[in-house]
């Protein structure tokens, strides 16, 4: 059986990486905002079919 060792070294990351996770991060608020309101206009009877109000 082998015994499997994981390097705990730094791994060098390309000089976008840092601006790729923001942008990740920005869209992640941006859908858990959206889901938010989505779930605040169902729940108060704002939704619908459009033209239904």
């Amino acid at each position: 059986m082998r015994s499997t060792s994981q390097s705990t070294t730094p791994v060098p990351h390309e000089p976008w990486y840092k601006y790729g996770i923001a942008v990740l991060f920005l869209e992640i608020a941006i859908a858990i905002a959206v889901s938010g309101y989505s779930l605040y206009m169902t729940f108060h009877g704002l939704g619908g079919f459009p033209g239904k109000h």
